[in-house]
């Protein structure tokens, strides 16, 4: 009885032809259903340029310092994921400075960070207002090492644009780098490397060694370092 109902359900359902409690005849076999042949349809390929394929080289043909950083905000390097909500650029370039200071991130510059530049500049008699600033990596994020080459490039014509007299690079907190106060040559221009401002709001040490550094770079005046003995 149980195998019954299962024929009859299948029947019901068109699956084959069956007859309940008689013997299978055997019918003549179907003719064969002819596939209908349809011509296929090619959909032609959609060509998509990638995202800022012409922007990334927009900066390389700049002329000035503001069409420069246009083009940086357009480069897929800054296009990124959160990089476009910490790229700066400052309101007023100062360009011909005497002193180009960059900084490794904007959100380093807190207001202790600020407070710590304000006093470090007044004991330099040094106008921060009349400083370039600028962000190496102008976003948030450790760069990739393939980025590295063109940022290196980038940055170099950025010192071109700005052509300050000297460079003051401010570190990423608790990196390796050495805080002696030596200069280099940047872009032909000469350079020292003091410790970060979240560093130097957080350590009198870092503050001391900032000052020597200061010191030893030969930038100043004997009285400044004098004074403060």
């Amino acid at each position: 009885m149980e195998f019954d109902k299962y024929l009859r359900a299948q029947g019901e359902l068109g699956g084959f032809e069956i007859v309940l409690n008689e013997p299978i005849r055997r019918t003549d076999s179907p003719k064969p259903i002819e596939p209908i042949i349809t011509k296929p349809v090619i959909a032609k390929p959609v060509v998509t340029k990638p995202q800022n394929q012409n922007n990334d080289s927009l900066w390389q043909n700049a002329t000035d310092i503001k069409d420069f950083y246009s083009a940086l905000q357009q480069h897929s390097i800054y296009t990124k994921s959160m990089r476009p909500l910490s790229f700066y650029v400052p309101k007023e370039i100062n360009a011909n400075a005497q002193f180009f200071l960059i900084f490794h991130s904007p959100q380093e510059i807190t207001a202790a960070a600020k407070n710590v530049l304000d006093r470090l500049f007044n004991k330099l008699n040094i106008d921060l207002n009349a400083c370039a600033i600028s962000f190496f990596f102008k976003c948030n994020e450790a760069a990739m090492p393939r980025e590295k080459p063109v940022l290196k490039d980038m940055l170099y014509k950025e010192i071109e644009f700005i052509n300050p007299e000297k460079i003051i690079f401010f570190r990423e907190t608790n990196s390796n780098i050495n805080i002696d106060g030596s200069p280099i040559t940047l872009s032909g221009k000469p350079a020292i490397t003091l410790y970060s401002l979240l560093e130097m709001a957080g350590s009198n040490d870092k503050i001391k060694g900032t000052w020597t550094a200061l010191q030893q770079s030969a930038w100043f005046s004997p009285n400044i370092f004098q004074a403060q003995k």
